[in-house]
């Protein structure tokens, strides 16, 4: 009894380990397939309704000794982790909020051939009721579900790597596709989704403007400090929204000046400016927010770093963009480091509630756009009608 104990509990570590390695392959909700440990074959792992009403196996350990084996256990052990991701997941609104509807506001429709281009065919539907033609597409020319694609998104901008969001998508959805076509959604997102956010001036913003710069590393890009850039930021102090990010390779004035005047194009006019003391700022305040005329915007400047520093907020938003750029390790150019950091602006500040004001950011600042459940997937579709308009 006691060997069977230990046999029993020397499968599940090994079943643990079998799923740490990703080795466990879902084809189907009752289908699996399961790496061998010792060879390059992979075994068939079913469940049989009848006669045996539970999972069987083909490898020789379950086959002939008619033994619980460690396939068996780490599809288990597979299945109760999915369970457990999908319950606890902000991904769960995502994946089971699977119903679209027509612009009348019927779900009743039923697929009506497809719609060819250069790179698939996707899917039309014709609604029952009063006839019109759509596709549910986000705008994206891939055979994946705007579903899949915006869990996607927001899984890599959760802090998720590029790798681990291509195995989600092949072991929960069955799909298979590079983590190049990943990165290639999240840039597309970026550049439709920019434009139209950055028109949208927030009302209900303190006017006190945090900024602050950062180091990071941009691996194809040299100066004199390395592979390194800098990377400016400068949000709202009580909404906590981010209202610009800019990337040079300096920091000095003419940097300073041109984070300010994106500023002065997304948002109304400030109260006061905070910074760290950097004489890059004073030198760009002078020239951008400087007047005569009253109400004037006030410089502040918040040297220090501790518990009586006033920029605490727009460190902290660096710390979140640090973890990003931990799990990305570093970016490949300038121009590319910019367009990826734009795309986690616009979910910071529409997609992700702050955990201290419990909303968006831009939801706090008076912005009201009604991105319901889904909110990647309905922004994209904004953005894309304005485009059209």
């Amino acid at each position: 009894m006691v060997i069977n104990r230990q046999q029993t509990e020397m499968r599940r570590i090994k079943a643990l380990t079998i799923v740490g390695l990703n080795q466990v392959k879902r084809i189907t909700t009752w289908h699996y397939r399961v790496k061998s440990q010792s060879s390059d074959q992979w075994y068939e792992v079913k469940y049989e309704f009848v006669p045996h009403n539970d999972w069987v196996c083909d490898c020789p350990d379950h086959t002939f000794r008619k033994v619980i084996c460690k396939h068996i256990e780490s599809v288990r052990l597979s299945k109760k982790l999915r369970n457990t991701i999908i319950a606890n997941s902000d991904v769960d609104e995502i994946e089971t909020n699977l119903e679209f509807t027509c612009k009348c506001g019927s779900q009743n429709m039923r697929k009506d051939g497809v719609r060819k281009n250069k790179a698939c065919e996707i899917q039309r539907y014709r609604c029952l009721d009063c006839g019109n033609r759509f596709c549910n597409n986000i705008g994206l020319r891939s055979k994946v579900s705007a579903k899949a694609i915006t869990a996607s998104l927001d899984l890599y901008f959760r802090g998720v790597s590029l790798r681990q969001v291509r195995q989600h998508l092949l072991q929960f959805y069955g799909i298979n596709i590079t983590h190049v076509a990943i990165y290639k959604w999240i840039r597309k997102f970026g550049e439709v989704v920019q434009p139209y956010v950055d028109q949208i001036i927030p009302k209900d913003v303190s006017g006190v403007y945090h900024v602050d710069e950062m180091v990071v590393h941009v691996r194809k890009e040299e100066n004199d400090k390395g592979h390194c850039q800098w990377l400016w930021n400068l949000m709202d102090s009580t909404t906590r929204y981010w209202i610009c990010s800019k990337i040079s390779s300096t920091r000095n004035i003419d940097d300073a000046r041109a984070v300010f005047q994106d500023a002065k194009l997304k948002s109304p006019k400030p109260l006061a400016i905070v910074h760290d003391g950097l004489g890059s700022y004073d030198e760009a305040f002078k020239k951008e927010f400087w007047t005569r005329e009253n109400p004037r915007t006030k410089n502040i400047r918040s040297i220090s770093v501790r518990k009586d520093g006033l920029n605490q907020k727009v460190e902290r938003l660096n710390g979140i963009v640090r973890d990003r750029e931990f799990v990305m390790r570093g970016m490949d150019h300038a121009e590319s480091a910019q367009k990826l950091v734009d795309a986690f602006r616009i979910h910071y500040n529409f997609i992700r509630n702050h955990n201290s004001i419990k909303k968006t950011p831009a939801e706090q600042a008076g912005i009201k756009l009604d991105l319901g459940q889904n909110k990647i997937e309905n922004l994209f579709k904004l953005a894309m009608r304005s485009q059209s308009n």
